[in-house]
């Protein structure tokens, strides 16, 4: 479903290209476990495309298989999960605290903390 912004964008013939930066390579892989509607998963996929970063979504709505591998890798069930590199940060909450803390593009791009 389409937002209100994205009909009107589209009518006026403004490009989705010029709203979102093109994505980023990044020094480390992102790997986010998520659901398409969870608005935590939402917050996360929005910080990381504000930044351009790519990063890979595993969807693990109606995928058992997925969800089983996501819950082995972190110990948690909850999404989103999110890695960086190889270190599992967490989810959205700590995310967003390594943003706040100036931490994460340092993470993101491989440089010592």
């Amino acid at each position: 479903m389409m937002s209100i912004k994205e009909i009107k964008d589209r009518i006026l013939g403004r490009s989705d290209e010029a709203a979102a930066p093109a994505a980023a390579a990044t020094a480390q892989p992102i790997i986010m476990y998520s659901t398409r509607f969870c608005p935590y998963c939402m917050r996360a996929r929005s910080l990381l495309q504000s930044k351009g970063w790519d990063y890979e979504d595993i969807p693990v709505d109606g995928d058992q298989a997925r969800r089983s591998e996501m819950m082995q890798k972190s110990g948690r069930h909850t999404v989103p999960q999110i890695w960086i590199g190889d270190q599992h940060i967490g989810g959205c909450d700590e995310l967003f605290r390594l943003e706040a803390g100036n931490q994460l593009e340092s993470m993101v791009m491989g440089e010592k903390q």
